[in-house]
């Protein structure tokens, strides 16, 4: 899935760069074949960055009338901004080609990391029936691992089917376990959602032996 997007939050922009943002989004967006604007949101903007950038100038000479009128062009403004930007998401589907060509600023999407298997998988013995799972840190950072276990009887093979505690470390306790019962362990470090989970080669450890 394709997560790029554009800023939908005007509203931490300094009033001068509000203007720039507002006045290239007009020019970009202006016959641009990639969006199409059925409800006037194009025609809103313009009217709402023209009004917002004509305020801006009369504060040079203006006084409190003139900063109470430009703060609310820019209330306006930012709705306008918002308006527009929510229809070129939902237009460009992700595309960064035609998400560019808005004008707009790109907003910061978490990137997915390119994870491997886990290295280094061990399952020690804790206290009575516990287990101890452990793994490396990823070497390209991760979020936390997932363990996953089950008894070997289990004949699913997919670990993700298994019982699963994930933790924000590298290691954890797997406790409730049955002594002299054999178990399979994996693990897989977080990614942003689960389709990053990349399993471990499977090992097995009798509980409490």
């Amino acid at each position: 899935m394709n997560n790029n997007k554009i800023k939908t939050n005007f509203s931490k922009y300094t009033d001068a760069n509000l203007d720039v943002i507002a006045g290239t989004a007009v020019k970009n967006l202006t016959a641009n074949a990639n969006f199409t604007f059925n409800n006037g949101e194009l025609t809103t903007l313009t009217a709402a960055a023209t009004k917002y950038h004509n305020m801006l100038e009369a504060l040079v000479n203006g006084g409190k009338a003139a900063v109470i009128q430009k703060n609310a062009a820019r209330k306006d403004l930012q709705i306008a901004l918002n308006t527009i930007a929510l229809q070129v998401n939902i237009q460009a589907n992700g595309d960064a080609i035609k998400l560019q060509s808005s004008g707009l600023p790109l907003a910061t999407v978490p990137q997915h990391r390119i994870q491997q298997a886990p290295v280094n998988l061990q399952v020690v013995n804790g206290n009575g029936s516990n287990l101890e799972v452990s793994v490396n840190v990823s070497p390209v950072g991760d979020n936390g691992t997932v363990f996953a276990y089950t008894p070997v009887t289990n004949a699913v093979a997919n670990p993700a089917l298994w019982i699963l505690q994930p933790t924000n470390g590298h290691s954890a306790t797997i406790k409730g376990l049955t002594s002299g019962v054999e178990y399979k362990f994996s693990a897989a470090y977080k990614g942003n959602d689960k389709d990053d989970l990349v399993w471990a080669p499977v090992i097995t450890k009798f509980a409490g032996s």
